[in-house]
């Protein structure tokens, strides 16, 4: 799979330096992130995020981590989170940026590389589907613990 962007779209891997221009991007997050915590997460080898801008404006972003296993020494890969502005939907950059994580979990000789979804988040399993992802068992669920005050309580959702 091979995506083709815009000239002007670019995707790019975030370091430590570049925390604060990753905070400044809060058109992209649910949530405001925090500038300490956010150098942490990008001063970890194991985690990985990219950032998709069309020009100097944020479009885009995906992040995940490297994960151990004791079956084998083989990481995997786990896509945390991925998201792409309403205004730069369906032009390829989640493709693009799927792409670059798997090209990551490659280079790092992972076993595989998995995401969790909804059921009914039908524009991103249709996303998961193209770029080559698919289910494994049709009832999968995630279970959240929150575990302190600051962890958004889950919302209850019937079964």
């Amino acid at each position: 799979m091979r995506v083709t962007l815009s000239r002007r779209v670019r995707i790019t891997r975030m370091r430590r330096r570049d925390s604060r221009r990753v905070v400044a991007a809060r058109e992209l997050f649910d949530v405001q992130l925090d500038l300490d915590a956010t150098r942490r997460y990008l001063s970890d080898h194991r985690n990985l995020f990219l950032l998709a801008s069309d020009g100097p404006t944020p479009v885009g972003f995906l992040r995940g981590t490297l994960l151990r296993q004791m079956r084998t020494v083989r990481p995997q890969f786990f896509l945390y989170e991925i998201g792409v502005v309403p205004s730069a939907r369906r032009q390829g950059v989640g493709k693009a940026l799927v792409e670059r994580m798997l090209s990551f979990a490659r280079r790092a000789r992972c076993d595989e590389a998995f995401v969790l979804t909804s059921n009914t988040n039908h524009a991103a399993a249709a996303l998961y589907r193209s770029t080559g992802g698919r289910t494994e068992t049709p009832g999968d669920r995630m279970y959240v613990y929150p575990l302190s005050r600051r962890s958004r309580a889950p919302r209850r959702v019937r079964p």
